[in-house]
């Protein structure tokens, strides 16, 4: 008898197990090359970010689910953690912050949309990501993904994304700041952060329109506007981002202590045909300050994917920055080379679970 109760509670157990698993996904990537820029060692890097992630949902009854998202971005070469160029961690002083991908929990409406709280993704960067046929990744990354203030994710910070209604949708976030930094010539860094987008899309035309003030940064702020159409596999985005960097942030950014502007203009190009995939990409950019960022860039980049399989690709990338001058460089500079001009090449693959 006390075996076969003990049978039941484990089947129970093992059924409960089952049953709580059945809402949660793990997903990932794990990508890898070799690449070679001029002013840098040839060394193995990614196209994409090498990550782990759970996600997941529980149904609460009426059209409500509760939602959760933890993923972990990691140096698929070394093993290392991964640590990006995110502006916020940076003027918060968690820069190489344990976790550096998406880390958040909520609730999710039918009718009124999604609430979440935690490190969320920065409304701003996430809209206009498309414009880019190259994702803010590689060597041909556009010079928006580069962006003095770019902050892919976001801490301590709350967002609300609504429903699609007739093709638009609408989101805001607002973040609260640290202040952690001191007194007097900083009194001005412990402002929160909020931001706002808009999307709308109609078949294969789409568009995005956003704003963003960093928390701890001074007010500095960015905002974005840009569009794509595809139709018969080709597809063509255009956008446009302007960022204005307070003097503090700046000063704390390491980039300069002065105030800073930053225009980008991107038109970007993509053809699919089959399992191949051909992108290309023209940058503008232009840097304004009372020092030495003064300047503009350009950038050509050419990229190949062969996708294998649902899950498995390969590809091919190649790059020209040219800038007016050296400081311009190491901004624009995937590599972060102080070089007027670098040519970078990049292959790998990248499989998807």
């Amino acid at each position: 008898m006390r075996k076969t109760l003990l049978a039941v509670w484990v089947l129970g157990l093992l059924t409960g197990t089952v049953y709580a698993q059945t809402n949660v996904t793990v997903y990932g990537q794990v990508d890898t090359g070799v690449m070679k820029e001029t002013g840098s060692d040839t060394r193995m890097g990614n196209n994409e970010n090498s990550v782990i992630g759970f996600k997941g949902t529980e149904d609460l009854g009426s059209g409500t689910k509760a939602v959760f998202r933890l993923e972990q971005r990691f140096n698929g070469n070394d093993g290392t953690k991964y640590s990006d160029n995110n502006a916020l961690d940076k003027l918060q002083g968690s820069d190489g912050a344990e976790w550096q991908g998406a880390a958040y929990v909520g609730l999710a409406n039918d009718s009124v949309g999604t609430l979440t709280l935690g490190r969320v993704n920065d409304i701003a960067i996430e809209n206009y990501g498309a414009v880019d046929p190259f994702a803010y990744f590689s060597v041909g990354i556009a010079g928006t993904g580069v962006n003095l203030l770019y902050s892919e994710q976001i801490p301590n910070t709350i967002r609300y994304d609504s429903r699609e209604m007739a093709g638009f949708s609408v989101s805001a976030s607002y973040t609260l700041g640290k202040d952690t930094h001191p007194k007097g010539y900083y009194h001005a860094y412990g402002n929160d952060g909020f931001a706002v987008g808009l999307k709308y899309e109609n078949g294969g035309f789409w568009m995005t329109a956003n704003y963003d003030r960093l928390a701890d940064s001074d007010k500095s702020w960015l905002w974005n506007a840009g569009l794509g159409y595809t139709y018969g596999g080709v597809t063509v985005t255009a956008g446009y981002q302007g960022t204005t960097v307070k003097s503090a942030a700046a000063d704390v950014l390491e980039i300069d202590s002065n105030s800073i502007k930053q225009k980008d203009w991107i038109v970007g190009l993509v053809y699919e045909t089959g399992p191949h995939a051909f992108k290309f990409s023209y940058n503008r950019g232009d840097l304004e300050s009372k020092g030495d960022y003064d300047g503009n860039m350009n950038k050509y980049a050419l990229g190949y994917t062969y996708t294998m399989s649902k899950r498995t690709s390969l590809y091919a990338i190649a790059a020209y920055t040219d800038s007016d001058n050296d400081s311009v460089g190491s901004v624009y500079n995937t590599n972060g080379a102080e070089r007027d001009s670098v040519t970078g090449i990049q292959f790998g693959i990248n499989h998807k679970f």
